[in-house]
């Protein structure tokens, strides 16, 4: 392999941050009196769930050093972009004397049995020959960062490629049967309902909620309400391939209750949860600032598309069918970027204006041809770019030439490759030309500037066009954010 594409075993041999002296038995090293990895060290396994920028990826890896593995392995998985960022913390947190890191960058690099950390991202475990080889060692300690990748209570192929169930009765090997401890990190583990949580918990210590399948956990934590009773269906008129909306409404378990006890059980026995207004005081606040835009005839035009009709009609049966994306045929999603690309000027615009004001900004945004848009308006910004297929090479230049380079003034990129694990202080703006239908990831996007080492005020600025289901997203995901609240900090 040549040099560009990466070391794959990343030896270090380097004076250690710390020292660490052995420590006599019963007793915690100085570097270890943490509150989250004490936490930690207590169980066999649990979750951080600090809110981003509290460095839950740091609290990992002390972890591991506390933990005191001579030799032995360790799996991390985290997303695809975060790999590079992963090997650079553990080369900077890690007491292991010459530590070595092994990022898995493609299918064809293989697993490494002598590396002390391996590095995969969550996609690289649905290839076949990749998760066999994970099956046929033995690790000592399994981290899993951005863990609400396996929120999915009803078990996808992600989910069960790692936890080896469904929740439909259907369990198989999975690469948590070969770990010996588990740490999960993610400061948003139920994103928009508390089911979300069920799979973390089941795994960490299915004690907590008395062992409950899905269905019992579904009845302790939700009430009935009415719900759609027939999902969205292609019928053939004429010839015509149309999509049918159930107009009937059942009483289904959709409404969360008993929060205060969920968060309870959650701290208890799975979790610890630091916010930044208790642990980083002199962090600056954030907030969110919606701005109207003026209608053109673009948006207009836009506002048209039968997508829209759709839509709506299913946000009136099931405000939850949107909490996973987009939960429908081709319509909704082109209306949304036909939205998305009719806003573009107007939002280029604005953040125009913007920098005006402020040396920096990070601009995010869903669709392909609005990125393409923004990314030519930007050029005589120094702008950086990354998306879902950008390389993880690529993506940390981005953030480093960001951080690094005065004349840099923008980056932009996919709100989800570019709202997850990364530290852009540098920046006090960010713009979101078309926010997330999750509200865990629009806050998780304005996170990567609210953080350690942030000397501004924080604001993340949301183009919404008046009187239209851009707004009514808004105000739900603002509900949302309320039920998290109860779940997880309300004291």
């Amino acid at each position: 392999m040549n040099q560009d594409d990466t070391d794959i075993i990343a030896s270090r041999a380097r004076e250690p941050l710390f020292y660490r002296a052995p420590a006599p038995p019963n007793m915690t090293p100085k570097l270890y009196q943490h509150a989250g990895v004490e936490y930690r060290i207590a169980r066999q396994h649990a979750l951080f769930g600090d809110a981003p920028g509290l460095g839950k990826t740091a609290e990992c890896i002390l972890t591991d050093n506390a933990m005191g593995f001579k030799g032995g392995r360790r799996l991390c998985i985290v997303p695809a972009s975060l790999r590079l960022n992963w090997e650079r913390e553990i080369w900077m947190w890690s007491t292991k004397e010459n530590v070595t890191t092994y990022p898995v960058l493609k299918a064809s690099d293989g697993i490494n049995d002598k590396a002390d950390f391996v590095i995969i991202s969550y996609d690289l475990l649905r290839n076949k020959s990749i998760h066999e080889a994970i099956m046929d060692l033995r690790w000592d300690h399994l981290i899993m960062d951005e863990a609400h990748a396996l929120k999915d209570p009803h078990g996808n192929v992600r989910t069960k490629a790692i936890l080896g169930w469904n929740n439909r009765g259907t369990d198989v090997p999975g690469i948590t049967d070969v770990c010996g401890h588990y740490t999960m990190a993610s400061g948003t583990i139920l994103p928009n309902q508390p089911s979300e949580s069920y799979n973390a918990i089941r795994l960490l210590n299915w004690e907590a909620i008395n062992r409950v399948s899905l269905a019992g956990f579904m009845e302790q934590y939700y009430g009935m309400g009415w719900g759609l009773a027939t999902g969205p269906h292609t019928v053939n008129r004429d010839g015509v391939e149309m999509t049918k909306y159930g107009r009937h409404r059942a009483m289904v378990r959709n409404q969360p209750k008993n929060l205060d006890d969920l968060q309870h059980r959650l701290r208890k026995h799975v979790m610890v949860r630091r916010l930044k207004e208790h642990v980083l005081t002199e962090l600056p606040p954030k907030q969110w600032h919606p701005f109207p835009l003026s209608l053109t005839s673009a948006m207009r035009a836009a506002l048209k598309h039968p997508g829209w009709v759709a839509a709506e009609k299913l946000y009136a049966l099931d405000q939850m069918a949107f909490d996973g994306g987009v939960p429908i045929d081709g319509a909704v999603s082109a209306a949304r970027r036909e939205l998305g690309e009719a806003k573009a000027p107007a939002v280029a615009d604005y953040c125009e204006e913007l920098l005006q004001e402020v040396p920096k900004i990070m601009v995010g945004a869903w669709h392909h041809s609005v990125l393409d848009y923004l990314r030519e308006r930007f050029k005589k910004y120094g702008c950086v770019y990354m998306d879902g297929s950008t390389s993880a090479k690529k993506k940390q230049h981005a953030v480093d030439t960001f951080q690094e380079d005065e004349g840099t003034r923008i980056i932009l990129g996919q709100v989800r490759p570019l709202g997850e694990g990364w530290t852009l202080h540098t920046a006090q703006d960010a713009v979101l030309a078309e926010p997330d239908w999750t509200p865990g990831k629009n806050d998780q996007f304005l996170d990567r500037l609210h953080r350690l080492g942030q000397r501004g005020h924080v604001i993340g600025h949301i183009p919404v066009v008046p009187g239209t289901m851009d707004e009514r997203i808004l105000s739900t995901a603002i509900e949302k954010d309320q039920n998290i609240h109860l779940a997880l900090d309300h004291q």
